[in-house]
């Protein structure tokens, strides 16, 4: 099953969880995730398109690593933080790698065009947490990345972001 949201680049957004207790949620961790992504990337904004056939929002699918199902609250937490991004973002969920993939069409590409996200397990930590984010364009081109997740005034962010070399 996959879920679909659109969501928009702007300003950072407000934490699903209260940064009081400083505790690292996984839609924290998504939406870090997701942003951090955003910015190794270009992404094209709207005065970039001027004059140009629209490109569209990235695509990007989450699915958690472990291939349990995102539960509806982190999925909402998500749409939230990321609700000022919709022209630049669209965020899909999918409760497994697979949903997202064109399974029939040589190398297993992303649907849309897009890129998946794998996330790897939140601890059940205090800020700073480490969380494993493998980028997936197709079975040709993955590569893993380990981020720290820190707090960031109202927000939690990635910083501290290695490739995991393969070999």
């Amino acid at each position: 099953m996959v879920c679909v949201v659109c969501v928009s680049f702007g300003a950072t957004s407000c934490s699903s969880a209260s940064t009081a207790d400083h505790t690292v949620s996984t839609a924290d961790a998504y939406s870090a995730a997701i942003r951090w992504y955003l910015d190794s990337v270009d992404t094209p904004t709207p005065a970039d398109t001027v004059g140009t056939a629209p490109t569209g929002p990235v695509v990007v699918y989450v699915a958690p690593a472990s291939g349990k199902a995102i539960n509806s609250q982190a999925q909402a937490s998500v749409v939230r933080e990321m609700s000022d991004m919709t022209d630049v973002v669209t965020v899909r969920f999918a409760d497994a790698r697979d949903d997202a993939l064109q399974i029939d069409v040589e190398a297993m590409p992303v649907k849309d065009d897009g890129v998946l996200l794998l996330v790897g397990e939140v601890p059940n930590s205090t800020a700073p947490v480490a969380v494993k984010v493998a980028v997936y364009h197709d079975a040709t081109d993955t590569h893993t990345f380990v981020m720290t997740v820190t707090e960031s005034g109202d927000s939690f962010v990635a910083t501290s972001v290695s490739e995991v070399v393969q070999g």
